[in-house]
């Protein structure tokens, strides 16, 4: 028999014998003789103190319960055992953290729960983590045959997108559905937003909870950033004759961050500790053809772009292209600590959704955010009393002067879906051919909170840009963004452009 003895009830205590015993908050209260409202209240705020009349009965309540439901309970307190003065002061961060309250919002509608039940939760489990949780440092390449694995087929995997070079091959966890990649100039792709379109049906598991739990814990407690904004969702892509053509609708940020974005933690948790099991994976995106239906996801991506900016000859050095790539900062959601292009971004709107459905609008905004110091666009806590962001005369003069003199030539390169999460990539080059930009406006370029750092390339360099390459720091949708947009950039230019050895293709 278990023997379980709790000297003093705290609502964590009560919680965990309400989970054990798989109660409602109405079946549990009705069985302690108390409201359902006392219930709530013990999720909502884990330092209330509890009566003795109410301490009495929840002795009765545990001794009465099967041998099963005691082990349970015993196993709910010793994973989730903290200290009630740190689940208190979790549960006041949560409360004045009001860029969470919309994700906290949207788990208890997951989950269907009463308000406050996922603000209780997030509070016990952050007041469990350590706040310096260690990162899962997984090689790109590691991470790429796991899911190239998972998704593969005896004849392979269709459409999926690889580097080779004299040094071997690289693969990656992109898939193009068409079987070709690079965009051709007469191939545009368009844009268009579709106003009804059904939300993807969304079960609830244990498992789904827990990693949306520990991500917001993570969140309240500064390792990363959340900002829970109107996000476009891609609901449909054909291959028309002419070009992609792709239809979004809104969503919200939290419903993808919360859900389908789990799955690049749960990968790289399971291969850094020697695991082959992917609970969250086999539920939201189980196939190859899961992958290739948007509509049936939280389908959130964006686009990502080489920059280049073309410099005059200097002492030895050719005339040639600058290249930024970025260092990742630990603060951001996705690929944190690994190099990146610059810049890589949602596809959101600022304040008209139909009017900035065309993915270079989000990556114009994105570049002069990231690169030349305008203030980040955050909706997150409803609209903007601004009318028009994206007016003129609110330009950083670096990104005035590249509008006024039509300098920033931007190439959307491809499409590709990720399988790290299912998310959508437009990798491009957004390149600026004048010199007088880099002369005037090269010292202002600086990279915001989203990177620690920025590495510069010369496009004149073929072994540095060898090197970049194969460097193993990357993020696959990164890699692929460089090497297509190094492609291009000698396309336009090749007199400035010293391309080292490398295909990319599709299988």
């Amino acid at each position: 028999m278990t023997s379980v003895v709790v000297p003093t009830w705290q609502p964590a205590d009560a919680v965990c014998l309400q989970q054990a015993l798989r109660l409602t908050n109405e079946a549990f209260a009705e069985t302690l003789g108390s409201a359902a409202r006392t219930v709530a209240k013990w999720h909502a705020n884990p330092a209330m103190k509890l009566t003795t009349e109410m301490q009495a009965a929840l002795d009765t309540l545990l001794s009465r319960a099967t041998e099963d439901a005691r082990e349970r309970f015993a196993q709910l307190r010793l994973t989730g055992a903290t200290d009630s003065s740190q689940v208190a002061e979790s549960v006041v961060a949560l409360q004045g953290a009001t860029h969470l309250h919309s994700a906290l919002q949207f788990l208890d509608e997951l989950r269907g729960s009463s308000p406050g039940t996922s603000l209780a939760a997030v509070a016990n489990r952050a007041a469990a983590l350590t706040r310096d949780e260690p990162t899962c440092h997984v090689d790109r390449r590691v991470v790429s045959d796991r899911l190239l694995d998972f998704y593969s087929t005896e004849s392979g995997l269709e459409g999926a997108v690889h580097i080779r070079s004299s040094e071997g091959d690289m693969t990656t966890t992109l898939v193009t559905p068409y079987g070709g990649l690079a965009a051709r100039k007469s191939r545009v792709p368009s844009f268009g937003f579709a106003r009804r379109a059904s939300a993807p049906p969304l079960l609830a598991t244990p498992a789904l909870l827990a990693a949306a739990e520990t991500r917001m814990a993570g969140c309240l407690l500064g390792g990363t950033r959340f900002s829970d904004q109107p996000t476009y969702r891609l609901v449909d892509l054909k291959n028309e004759p002419d070009g992609i053509r792709a239809q979004f609708t809104m969503t919200t940020f939290a419903r993808y961050a919360l859900t389908w974005d789990l799955l690049e933690a749960e990968v790289l948790t399971a291969l850094a500790a020697g695991s082959s099991l992917l609970p969250l994976r086999e539920q939201l995106l189980p196939t190859a053809r899961a992958v290739l239906t948007p509509s049936a996801r939280e389908c959130v991506g964006g686009a990502l772009a080489l920059s280049a900016f073309a410099r005059p000859a200097s002492g030895n050095r050719l005339a040639d292209y600058v290249l930024l790539i970025q260092q990742r900062s630990a603060r951001v959601l996705n690929g944190a600590g690994r190099i990146a292009v610059i810049p890589k971004c949602f596809h959101q709107p600022t304040n008209e959704a139909t009017a900035e459905v065309d993915v270079r609008l989000t990556l114009h905004r994105e570049t002069e955010e990231e690169l030349f110091g305008r203030v980040e666009t955050d909706n997150s806590l409803g609209p903007s009393s601004v009318a028009d962001l994206l007016h003129p005369s609110r330009m950083t003069p670096a990104m005035r002067w590249l509008t006024e003199s039509s300098a920033l030539d931007v190439h959307l390169n491809g499409f590709a879906y990720n399988l790290v999460a299912g998310s959508f990539e437009f990798p491009a080059l957004l390149a600026v051919h004048d010199e007088t930009f880099w002369q005037r406006f090269g010292g202002d370029v600086e990279a915001n909170w989203e990177a620690s750092g920025l590495l510069r390339y010369s496009s004149a360099d073929a072994d540095g840009l060898a090197a970049l390459l194969h460097d193993p720091q990357w993020t696959d949708e990164g890699l692929v963004a460089c090497a297509l947009g190094l492609k291009r950039l000698a396309q336009l230019n090749p007199e400035r452009v010293r391309l080292p050895a490398f295909q990319i293709g599709v299988s």
